[in-house]
């Protein structure tokens, strides 16, 4: 942002040079880049930041030069009046695309004369590096640069059918903008038409077909909000970038859309000569909800280290706009100004308070009270898989959240749903949001080994984006229409029974067990079959969640990784991964863990020879045994599995099993081993049709 010292002193009268306000400036959070000199006046270049759009005016700097310097703030109050013919019979306005034009007004003058703007106004444009074209363009330039609210004109002869509609553009329609340049456009985007085709794209550059033209006579002054998001990606995707987008991606001050409004009208008419249309069309209403927040009286002393008394507060905060809604024992309640969407917490008051008393009153050698801040449980077991993994010999990845179609056309655990594209491409050729993190790590592993690595070992903790199947919302705000599932993937040498070892391991470490819910806890998974075409067949599992008083629920998969998909990267197999979700898992870390003394009385060990069918899953086989022997069982372990069709029958398989039995009330005799083992047996025939060989 460019500034004109000649500009700033309309609004601020400031007698400082112009060294002691770059410097208070850059004290406030102005970088300042550069000042140089440009015949009478001086082009000071600063550095806004992007949540500072009120700071893209001459206005919005003068405010705060007002507050930085204790002088009084002139700011034009444009009244134009209108005549003749009410500007509704020359023109009418229809928003089809609310959500991204909430507000859209139009003033018509009639009986302006296109020619060169004054010298006063060609020079302040120069200052700041803008190029004159003729009055009426300049006016609209010149009031973007002093509000920071875009305006556009319209030649009112050239709008067909004597309407202006907001709309989504059609896929493939076609548009000239002023630069002359024809764009293909896509119905993400929105653009200002007539009645026959469009005029302007919303909030990026106007149309050619009604720019002003030296045989202009009668204007359309569009004044309008539009949504940050639509216009950044119209912008981008175009490659169309201009400075009305750069202040439309940041959101300029809903109430500067009527006052930039008059303020140009008063111009125009002072500069080009004609007459205001009497009133103004006006559709949509403006979306401005500016936060409040409280502030304690303690809490700037406390983060500061410094007294500023409260008087004093009050004093900073009103100046700079912000409101006091209430004050109580000890704290006030206070309503952000229409300008500052960036202020919505009590640090952000205290911020302010800093900036404006000046950081260099914090001392540097007084302790600052602090309070410790607890982890949460999220934050706990991201911490807790960290340690674990590293310790188990793993690195961890960084992998992007774009990637290129090919990485996302694998099947994602966690939903059916296409991924969602960005459109433009965030990164050339990733244009797609992954909803699993696996191909990704693949992709990393495979890079990894390419460059000589002895071993590409690799977990990554990161969250992935799956669409909602649900109908959105009617709230937007309320709850967005993407699911940002936190994961940690993991890809491995070796088979299936490794990659499971390792999730067993995670689920440990966070107090989650698998088989039964134990005596006084809350969780535990189950393996259950899983097919994938992540997986070799046969070869992997979901994990299930059982919670109390809850509906099991998938939170993680394991298995071998499919030969397609280790032939696309390159990688020779086997190779083992597990996904599990941790925003589904963090609460088990946080749950009071109960101290269970150790039995006093000797185990008993048994072994047990089942024979099933080939498709039984051993998951089903211990619950059948957990079920049967209930706190007697101490230790549950697959010894073997074999199949041999001429001894066992076709489609069967042998389960050796190894149970270890122990009672905390006494020793178990043989006659009470024996018949848990025959319980066993039986619950393991009907539920699971096993027959002891």
């Amino acid at each position: 942002m460019i500034l004109s010292r000649t500009w700033l002193a309309d609004y601020v009268h400031l007698d400082a040079p112009t060294e002691e306000i770059v410097e208070r400036l850059l004290m406030a959070g102005l970088n300042h880049e550069s000042t140089t000199a440009h015949g009478a006046d001086e082009a000071i270049e600063i550095e806004v930041t992007s949540n500072r759009p009120d700071w893209l005016g001459h206005i919005g700097v003068a405010r705060e030069l007002a507050v930085l310097f204790g002088r009084p703030l002139h700011v034009p109050d444009p009244r134009p009046a209108g005549t003749g013919p009410a500007a509704a019979e020359s023109i009418a306005i229809e928003i089809r695309s609310p959500e991204i034009c909430p507000f859209y007004c139009g003033r018509v003058i009639r009986g302006v004369r296109i020619g060169p703007s004054p010298p006063w106004l060609v020079e302040r444009l120069a200052t700041v590096g803008v190029a004159t074209v003729n009055n009426v363009v300049d006016i609209t330039n010149y009031v973007m640069l002093e509000c920071g609210q875009p305006l556009h004109a319209f030649d009112l002869e050239k709008l067909r059918g004597g309407q202006i509609v907001v709309r989504r553009a059609v896929a493939g329609e076609a548009f000239t903008a002023i630069n002359h340049k024809t764009y293909t456009l896509t119905d993400q985007m929105c653009v200002i038409a007539d009645a026959e085709r469009p005029v302007a794209l919303a909030g990026v550059m106007g149309g050619a077909d009604s720019e002003i033209s030296d045989a202009t006579t009668d204007i359309l002054l569009e004044s309008a909000q539009f949504a940050p998001l639509a216009v950044r990606a119209a912008a981008r995707g175009l490659v169309l970038a201009s400075g009305s987008s750069y202040r439309f991606e940041r959101g300029p001050d809903p109430a500067a859309v009527d006052w930039a409004s008059r303020r140009a009208v008063a111009l125009i008419v002072e500069l080009a000569g004609g007459s205001l249309a009497a009133g103004v069309v006006e559709a949509g209403a403006l979306a401005c909800s500016p936060a409040t927040m409280q502030l304690r009286d303690s809490r700037a002393a406390e983060v500061l280290g410094v007294e500023v008394p409260g008087p004093r507060q009050r004093e900073i905060l009103m100046s700079l706009g912000f409101v006091q809604e209430s004050s109580g024992a000890g704290a006030s309640r206070w309503r952000a100004p229409s300008w500052r969407r960036d202020a919505w917490r009590e640090i952000d008051l205290v911020e302010e308070i800093a900036r404006i008393e000046g950081y260099d009153r914090v001392p540097e050698d007084q302790p600052i009270a602090a309070r410790p801040v607890e982890l949460s449980s999220r934050e706990r077991a991201v911490r807790a898989v960290s340690e674990v993994l590293v310790a188990a010999g793993f690195c961890e990845a960084m992998t992007r959240s774009v990637v290129a179609e090919p990485l996302e056309k694998t099947q994602s655990p966690w939903s059916e749903a296409p991924p969602l594209v960005c459109q433009p491409a965030l990164i050339r050729g990733a244009d797609r949001l992954r909803r699993t993190l696996l191909p990704s790590l693949l992709e990393a592993r495979a890079g990894t080994l390419a460059v000589g690595a002895p071993h590409g070992e690799l977990f990554e903790i990161a969250h992935a984006y799956v669409p909602r199947t649900a109908a959105p919302p009617a709230d937007l705000l309320a709850e967005s229409p993407v699911e940002e599932p936190l994961l940690v993937s993991l890809v491995t040498a070796g088979e299936y029974l490794r990659a499971k070892g390792l999730a067993e391991a995670v689920l440990a470490r966070l107090g989650i067990g698998a088989g039964r819910l134990p005596p006084g806890g809350d969780s535990c998974v189950e393996y259950r079959p899983f097919v994938s075409d992540l997986f070799v067949a046969g070869r992997a599992a979901e994990i299930v969640l059982h919670r109390r008083e809850l509906q099991p629920a998938r939170v993680g998969v394991v298995g071998e990784i499919a030969a397609v998909l280790l032939d696309a990267h390159s990688l020779i197999g086997p190779v083992a991964a597990f996904e599990l979700r941790l925003d589904r898992l963090d609460f088990a870390i946080a749950e009071e863990r109960r101290l269970v003394r150790p039995s006093d009385f000797p185990a008993v060990e048994r072994d047990i020879n089942l024979v099933v069918d080939e498709g039984v899953p051993w998951s089903g086989i211990a619950a059948a045994i957990h079920a049967a022997a209930g706190p007697l069982v101490e230790q549950c372990t697959l010894v073997q599995v074999w199949q041999d069709a001429e001894r066992l029958g076709a489609g069967k398989k042998s389960v050796v099993v190894s149970l270890r039995l122990r009672s905390d009330s006494g020793t178990l005799s043989g006659d009470e081993a024996a018949r848990v083992i025959d319980a066993v047996v039986a619950e393991c025939g009907r539920r699971v049709g096993a027959v002891l060989r």
